[in-house]
């Protein structure tokens, strides 16, 4: 937990625990099949315009496709293909794909092609199909030409790579559920269905492989498998009492942070099934009395992990100024640290900034609860090369509240969750080149966990609503400051959402 407010939350989760039973996994359980690389989904609208049918008038035809890819990155990678609608004349038309739903799709560079596709029957004509096209906007957008055999000449192909959200649905008082939801072309929520039981407070991350945490009263790991929707691919515990905080996978090492003392360290795990293989303690780096760093996110960047220490005591009562731990994941050893100029970091987010790669640290200062509200902190950059703090790119004095998320469109535009001494909750749209607040995109006394931003340009927030929880999206502005974000809706949960990550 990252807050003295969440004092209260943490002793009724480890009266609780025995609730989660089934999240908390067996001594020497073996894992399942191993997990495959997160893949990506891309929606095709596809026009063919030259098709002829021998029993209509009308010519050329419209289809709607899917395209779930296995793995990223350049190369051939299978796919599987699925017809979603076909239209002829403007009217819902029936399609069938006897040559099966596996293909293959090339990645090089901005370049994009499917293999052969078909053959395919529509309206009493075969044809056999083939897409090309060049991908933008970071690999979110594809645009190009369809060719289909018949005519032997080509259409429009538009396509857009699908912004998935992995939540975790959850009342923190019994075991959650996870939940995969979407927003398609830009425009559609979607719910994909539901994935593996978690424990009543997970954490999420998707760095290098999908992994639930389950923090506090659990103290284990999850990774799910992305091409068994999501299922558990093994569960291992990280230490009784560990409480870990977050995790990243790079290649064959995998990177726990355990927050609860005696643990106090960031351990090395197998991400072939999450055993602890070493822990490199970080007692030494702590200032507040009992010694107790804390260590809760991570991020890697220049070659190097950097480990957010809240550095609060055990009461939750005495903090010190927050830390980023520099650590050689080649190694496993300590470099030094960047002194924070503000209390209780937690998100870091990478990101480049005149040529230079740069960290952005949210950082809460105190949440009313044990103590009275304070605002010591706010959004801090901090320079890569020179491991020092560099400026602030947004005060929380500006924000009006403690800063509870962090997330990163561009230099110009980004996204803070705030929570004011009354307990309302904001998430605003600032600049951090300026350090000014340009809008609040949402405000509720409800309780919001996080916010989440996919690479394409959405923002999900959850919506606690007890009578209706579930997860809204905006489509965040294009021209920094100039447009505002377009809602596209909400998608109900079970449960309350308690956290969430960006897949896409």
């Amino acid at each position: 937990m990252k807050c003295a407010g969440a004092w209260l939350l943490l002793l009724l989760v480890g009266v609780l625990a025995g609730c989660g039973g089934e999240v908390r996994p067996a001594a020497g359980e073996p894992p399942g099949p191993a997990a495959e690389e997160l893949g990506e989904v891309f929606d095709l609208d596809v026009e063919l315009p030259h098709l002829v049918f021998a029993a209509r008038s009308e010519r050329g035809a419209t289809l709607s496709l899917s395209v779930e890819i296995s793995g990223r990155g350049e190369g051939r990678r299978p796919a599987r293909l699925q017809i979603e609608q076909a239209r002829v004349g403007g009217s819902p038309a029936t399609i069938t794909n006897l040559g099966g739903d596996e293909i293959e799709v090339t990645v090089a560079g901005s370049d994009w092609q499917t293999s052969r596709i078909g053959p395919l029957q529509l309206e009493g004509s075969a044809f056999e199909m083939l897409l090309r096209g060049r991908l933008s906007e970071g690999g979110h957008r594809l645009s190009g030409a369809s060719w289909e055999s018949q005519s032997g000449l080509e259409g429009r192909l538009d396509g857009w790579r699908r912004q998935r959200f992995l939540v975790a649905a959850t009342d923190f008082l019994a075991s959650g559920r996870l939940r995969v939801l979407a927003v398609a072309r830009r425009r559609e929520a979607i719910d994909l269905g539901a994935g593996a039981r978690v424990s009543a407070d997970p954490a999420l991350s998707a760095a290098g492989a999908v992994l639930v945490i389950n923090r506090l009263g659990f103290d284990n790991l999850q990774r799910l498998d992305p091409g068994r929707d999501f299922a558990t691919a093994w569960q291992q515990r990280v230490g009784e009492g560990a409480n870990p905080h977050d995790a990243l996978v790079l290649g064959e090492r995998g990177f726990v942070t355990r927050y609860e003392p005696p643990f106090s360290d960031l351990a090395l795990f197998d991400p072939a099934n999450g055993e602890i293989a070493a822990s490199l303690p970080l007692e030494e780096l702590a200032e507040n009395e009992d010694g107790y760093p804390r260590p809760d996110r991570l991020a890697l960047a220049g070659g190097k992990l950097f480990v957010g220490l809240q550095d609060i005591d055990r009461t939750f009562t005495r903090y010190a100024d927050g830390k980023l731990a520099v650590v050689d994941p080649a190694t496993l050893s300590l470099e030094g640290a960047v002194v924070l100029p503000g209390r209780n970091p937690g998100r870091i987010i990478v990101a480049r900034e005149e040529g230079r790669e740069k960290l952005f640290v949210a950082l809460a200062g105190i949440f009313p609860g044990l103590l009275p509200q304070e605002l010591s902190g706010g959004v801090a950059v901090v320079d890569v090369a020179g491991r020092v703090f560099e400026r602030w790119a947004l005060d929380d004095d500006v924000a009006g509240g403690n800063v509870a998320d962090l997330a990163l469109v561009s230099d110009r535009l980004a996204y803070v969750l705030v929570s004011d001494a009354d307990y309302v909750h904001r998430v605003l749209a600032f600049d951090p080149a300026s350090g000014t607040v340009l809008r609040t995109v949402l405000e509720t006394r409800d309780f919001v966990p996080a916010i989440a931003l996919s690479g394409g340009g959405v923002l999900a927030v959850p919506d606690r609503d007890y009578r209706n929880p579930g997860l809204c999206f905006y489509l965040v502005p294009r021209v920094d400051g100039e447009q505002v974000e377009t809602g596209l809706g909400c998608l109900s949960v079970p449960l309350p959402p308690a956290a969430l990550v960006a897949l896409d």
